[in-house]
């Protein structure tokens, strides 16, 4: 039996004077509104959160994902294919793997040759990396591996010791329930006063996952976009255990049944090159 409803709570769960926050903290947040998607072997829980600034708001999306066996996380390239060519929108991906929610991934292809790539257990390259990277394991373990901990040219033990999907994109931003310290040099700014739209995944612990996506760019709705801190912030807040930053900006998207959830920043979705997703 399926169970799909939306509850609309504008909860308020925080309420201070601004003066008594720090530049980056929030007047004011407020789930706006809960939708839930339960199935035999699936329950997703998306809460859509609000923070109020003093001229601005930030809206995200955080979506609680329980499942019952570890390959229910999947992952699937445009054209369905490995290539350094293919984009398509996340939800057209989604679509044709019949994913009731998914996310875009690290858009592996986009002027970029860098670390290591194995998706549904299938080693499509192993090249060198200063990045973050993170591991899921066949038993749907997140494994993070921090900068310098890679090795170039092993990417067959990394399949020997179970390894089904790997991500090079960063930063990781929570390793064993901390936030981490997030290098001032990477390839995205990492300044704790830059907003973007944003994509990102966790886990709290075996089959029980937490995707974000936070809206930007959109004028009376999100204008600029999320921290990587703040969304650092959250990921805490949930109990994630590792938690792990994805491409954001354009890219930033989450699917749900076919629907889009949130708000791209442009007006319409970004071609991407892989996708994250969930199945039944």
């Amino acid at each position: 039996m399926k169970h799909f409803f939306r509850a609309c709570a504008a909860l308020l769960l925080l309420c201070l004077p601004a003066m008594s926050l720090a530049a980056t903290e929030p007047n004011t947040k407020v789930i706006e509104e809960t939708t839930s998607y339960e199935d035999e072997t699936i329950r997703i829980i998306i809460d859509r959160w609000c923070y109020a600034f003093n001229n601005t708001e930030l809206r995200f999306f955080v979506a609680n994902v329980y499942t019952q066996r570890p390959d229910q996380l999947q992952t699937a390239f445009a054209g369905e294919e490995y290539s350094t060519e293919n984009a398509e929108a996340t939800s057209a991906i989604a679509e044709r793997h019949d994913a009731v929610i998914a996310i875009n991934g690290d858009y592996y292809n986009y002027r970029d040759k860098n670390g290591l790539v194995i998706r549904n257990g299938v080693l499509y390259r192993d090249a060198p990396s200063t990045r973050d990277q993170l591991l899921v394991m066949a038993d749907g373990t997140f494994v993070a591996l921090p900068r310098g901990t890679y090795e170039e040219g092993t990417g067959q033990d990394y399949l020997d010791q179970g390894v089904v999907q790997s991500f090079t994109f960063g930063p990781l931003l929570v390793n064993e329930g901390q936030a981490v310290e997030l290098p001032s040099d990477y390839i995205i700014n990492t300044r704790d006063t830059v907003r973007e739209p944003r994509t990102a995944i966790g886990q709290v612990d075996a089959n029980h996952y937490v995707l974000l996506v936070a809206d930007g760019r959109r004028e009376d709705w999100s204008d600029r976009g999320m921290t990587l801190q703040e969304m650092q912030k959250v990921f805490v807040e949930q109990g994630c255990s590792v938690a792990y930053n994805l491409d954001g900006g354009g890219s930033a998207t989450m699917v749900l049944n076919g629907e889009r959830v949130n708000k791209t920043s442009g007006s319409r979705e970004r071609n991407v090159s892989d996708i994250i997703y969930f199945v039944k």
